[in-house]
């Protein structure tokens, strides 16, 4: 969308462990950049950044992160979504997460319980596809996306409804220089930040 803009971190080294540090530290500067009513975010773990979402979530607790991040697939069973995000694990790519109706509950239920403090869901590149989160302020993505169109559909969670929304991709030096090849071919710029930048990108 034409509201959102697209930054790239790049982090040196490509392990999966320096990325997730970077993207924890990244994640506590957006967060704490949101303003009186919170910053509203979604980590994304790509399936080439080889981090999975246990192991983020300790990580980011580990590192202090507040509020306290949580897995979106949690806050969905937590919705009495179960079946629906099981069903969901096994076919990612035929719907998003949980339905419409679902995801406009689970938002409600967000924005009713983390209206001062914001909020930080952690998912998975796979259970992306579709899903719609109200006024989701900034996506935060670790890793290099599979294809344009994985990033398109990443990207387009947030910057809805006439909102401002941005995207932070946590990459290495090699993964920024394939983001950018993908400029024309998307239609955006991609714009490179450092990391004591990161925390005035909501306000760019």
């Amino acid at each position: 969308p034409d509201a959102v803009r697209n930054y790239v971190l790049p982090v040196d080294g490509s392990t999966s462990g320096s990325l997730l540090t970077s993207a924890a530290f990244a994640s506590k500067a957006v967060l704490g950049g949101g303003g009186e009513t919170g910053t509203r975010a979604l980590l994304v773990l790509t399936r080439n950044c080889g981090i999975q979402v246990h192991n983020a979530m300790g990580a980011l607790r580990h590192f202090g992160i507040r509020p306290e991040p949580r897995s979106l697939l949690d806050v969905l069973e937590a919705d009495g979504a179960d079946r629906l995000v099981e069903a969901h694990r096994k076919m990612s790519r035929v719907e998003g997460v949980g339905g419409r109706a679902r995801q406009q509950k689970t938002s409600a239920t967000l924005a009713g319980e983390e209206e001062e403090d914001g909020y930080l869901l952690v998912t998975h590149e796979d259970n992306v596809r579709g899903l719609h989160l109200d006024g989701l302020d900034a996506v935060i993505v670790v890793g290099r996306p599979g294809s344009p169109d994985e990033y398109t559909h990443i990207a387009g969670r947030t910057g809805r409804a006439g909102r401002r929304g941005s995207v932070l991709n946590v990459v290495s030096y090699e993964q920024a220089a394939a983001l950018a090849s993908w400029t024309m071919m998307l239609g955006v710029d991609f714009l490179p930040v450092d990391e004591s930048e990161v925390a005035g990108i909501l306000d760019a």
